[in-house]
């Protein structure tokens, strides 16, 4: 979405990136785990998405986007805002979801037709490029990207992957039957 984030680590492990700016993806969701890990804290990636910055302010060499992330999702409900009233829309269908990469971003309105702008040609995002046939494939990769992402999503906010691998099957044993007639 082209919003800078300026980040400052004051760790000395961080001074062989300090004033440098690289061009790598993050998002809001990364500054949670950020603030755990330099806190000291364990990140519970059962509960919080996103990616550690400290990666990148700590990072021997310069990390690669394969290495950290290749696109940026955001997702927007504008159910308070004055647009769903100009598009007819009841307040829980008025969402909407982008998908950035370094070179296209996808936007989804749920009950619209997608956008696709194409930021290498249209860095300004002037262009909407969503009903163009030939790129059909490119859509059809990022729409497949967000329906991936929002598959994925950390739901479970209860319990950790350990604590549920430790419990796996231990129903009978805490006295549970499932499908016993």
């Amino acid at each position: 979405v082209r919003i800078p984030m300026i980040v400052y680590d004051p760790d000395p492990a961080a001074d062989a990136t300090r004033g440098t700016a690289n061009d790598l993806l993050v998002e809001a969701i990364d500054l949670a785990p950020s603030f755990v890990e330099f806190a000291g804290g364990t990140v519970p990636e059962h509960i919080i998405e996103g990616q550690s910055l400290l990666r990148l302010t700590r990072a021997e060499g310069s990390i690669t986007a394969d290495e950290w992330r290749s696109a940026a999702i955001s997702e927007c409900d504008y159910a308070f805002r004055n647009a769903r009233l100009q598009l007819g829309r009841n307040p829980s269908d008025s969402r909407a979801y982008m998908v950035r990469t370094d070179r296209w971003k996808y936007v989804f309105y749920e009950g619209f037709r997608p956008q696709l702008f194409d930021l290498a040609e249209d860095p300004d995002e002037l262009v909407d490029r969503g009903e163009e046939p030939a790129l059909e494939e490119v859509r059809e990769l990022l729409r497949e990207r967000l329906f991936d992402w929002i598959r994925t999503r950390k739901m479970r906010t209860t319990l950790s992957d350990a604590e549920v691998e430790m419990r796996t099957d231990t129903h009978k044993t805490r006295g549970i039957y499932f499908g016993v007639w």
